[in-house]
């Protein structure tokens, strides 16, 4: 009995140490549901009617990170709260010149989200309206 006792705890170690090990190897899970992930700024329509369609611009969200981009010009990384209905960012070391191409008139800018799917995006601040699509 001690040697079939000894073979099940040995195969009990194995299965766990395999589970941890599966387990821990996963990525991050998705917190923010469908705001998750790579949005291309499709337009911008600003508070004062002017309206701007971007060229290769993204914002990034994943966990309480977003990140802004525009290819081969300019990447701002700051920080997100997301709350179902707005969305709070902070860009503690960018400049406002810096954010002003992805719609953002300050370091720290408040969105109403008036549309979230999986595939389409909507927000809205005093400054401008956004429109995303999922990338």
């Amino acid at each position: 009995m001690d040697t079939m006792s000894s073979m099940n705890t040995m195969k009990r170690y194995i299965i766990v140490v395999l589970l941890t090990l599966i387990v821990s190897s996963c990525g991050k899970m998705p917190i923010n549901g469908d705001l998750d992930g790579r949005w291309q700024i499709m337009k911008i329509e600003y508070a004062s009617g002017e309206e701007e369609t971007p060229e290769r611009a993204y914002y990034s969200v994943a966990l309480h990170t977003i990140n802004l981009m525009k290819v081969d010009v300019t990447s701002q990384t700051g920080n997100m709260e997301y709350t179902g209905d707005s969305l709070f960012v902070v860009m503690p070391v960018s400049h406002v010149e810096d954010l002003l191409p992805f719609g953002m008139n300050g370091t720290e800018q408040r969105f109403g989200i008036k549309e979230l799917t999986s595939k389409h995006l909507v927000l809205q601040s005093d400054y401008a309206r956004l429109e995303f699509r999922k990338f």
